[in-house]
C-alpha cells in the first residue's frame, strides 16, 4: 500500500528530548491544536497559514521559520492545490528552555519565542544540516559534532527572537480550576468525560466552563482532550508498543477511528510514525 504521507521521522537516541518529522510535498490540513512542547516548523517549499486561511499575518512560506511555543493552539491550512515540503523539530520545554536561560544567563521561569514567523536564512541552514546529521545515522556522525549542531541551531533562535521578560503568573481562581480541568482530562485519556464532571470539578457551570476553558486554552475541553490522548500515543508507539494496544490505552475501542484522528493530528498514521 502506497503511504497517505510522504513523512519520516527521525529520532536520535543520544538525544531523546527532540524528534524530528521531514515531510515532502504534503497538502495535509492540520486542525486547531497544540503542544506540550516546542515545535520549530523550518518550510522549505509551499507553505501554510499558522492561525487560520483568513490570517494573512499568519502565512509561513518558503525560507520562513514558525515558532511554536508550548501550549499555543495553531492550524496548519495550506491555500487550495498548494503542497508543501518542510522540516519539524519538536523540542521537550524542560531542555529548550533550559538552553534559552544559558543564552541570555538568566534564570527566568519561563523563557519563550516572542514572534510567530521569522526569516531567518542563517538559522534555516543550521537546521538543516542538523537534520541531515541526524538522517545519516548516530553511528556515522559524532555525538559531540550533533549536540553542537544543535545547540547552534536552537540558541540562535532564541537569542535573536526569545522572550527574556517572562515571570511567574499569580493564578486566579478560575486559572486554578482550568489547571485541576487540564489534569484530570491528562489522568482520565482512555475514558470518556462529560462536560458536567468537569464543570462540577471546576465549581462553575457548563456555559461558563465552556468559555473559561476556550480563553484559557484556545481549545474546546474534546478538542483538548483528544490532543492530549494523540501526545500519549506517539510516546507509546515510540516504546514499540502495538498499535492496537495504543489505540485502546488511549481510549479507542476502534482501531481505523484511532488512525483516522492520529493522522489528522500528527499528518502520519500510527504506521509511519513508529517506524521513523
Amino acid at each position: 500500500m502506497r503511504p497517505i504521507l510522504d513523512v519520516r521521522f527521525l529520532r536520535d537516541p543520544d538525544l531523546r528530548f527532540l524528534e524530528i518529522a521531514l515531510v515532502r510535498k504534503s497538502a495535509h490540513v492540520f486542525p486547531k491544536h497544540c503542544h506540550d512542547h516546542f515545535t520549530i516548523s523550518v518550510i522549505e517549499a509551499g507553505g501554510s497559514y499558522c492561525n487560520g486561511p483568513t490570517q494573512e499575518k499568519s502565512f509561513v512560506g518558503p525560507g520562513k521559520i514558525a515558532l511554536i511555543n508550548p501550549g499555543q493552539v495553531h492550524s496548519c491550512i495550506a491555500p487550495p492545490g498548494m503542497v508543501s515540503s518542510y522540516r519539524v523539530f519538536y523540542a521537550d520545554t524542560p531542555w529548550l528552555q533550559a538552553l534559552a536561560r544559558e543564552c541570555c544567563q538568566s534564570e527566568i521561569a519561563s523563557p519563550e519565542f516572542a514572534r510567530l514567523i521569522v526569516e531567518e536564512p542563517a538559522a534555516t541552514r543550521a537546521f538543516q544540516a542538523f537534520s541531515r546529521m541526524l538522517a545519516r545515522g548516530p553511528d556515522r556522525v559524532d555525538r559531540l559534532q550533533r549536540e553542537s549542531a544543535m545547540v547552534a541551531a536552537f540558541s540562535r533562535l532564541f537569542a535573536r527572537h526569545g522572550n527574556f521578560s517572562g515571570r511567574v503568573p499569580h493564578p486566579g481562581r478560575e486559572h486554578r480550576s482550568m489547571r485541576q480541568v487540564r489534569d484530570y482530562l491528562a489522568s482520565h485519556l482512555a475514558e470518556k468525560v462529560s462536560l458536567e464532571e468537569l464543570a462540577q470539578l471546576a465549581g462553575l457551570s457548563r456555559y461558563h466552563l465552556l468559555r473559561v476553558f476556550k480563553r484559557d486554552t484556545g481549545m474546546a475541553p474534546h478538542a483538548f482532550h483528544t490532543q492530549m490522548r494523540i501526545d500519549r500515543a506517539k510516546r507509546l508507539l515510540r516504546r514499540g508498543l502495538p498499535i492496537a494496544e495504543v489505540a485502546f490505552a488511549v481510549g479507542f475501542a476502534d482501531q481505523s477511528h484511532f488512525s483516522n484522528k492520529f493522522r489528522q493530528f500528527v499528518g502520519a498514521t500510527p504506521g509511519q510514525y513508529a517506524l521513523g
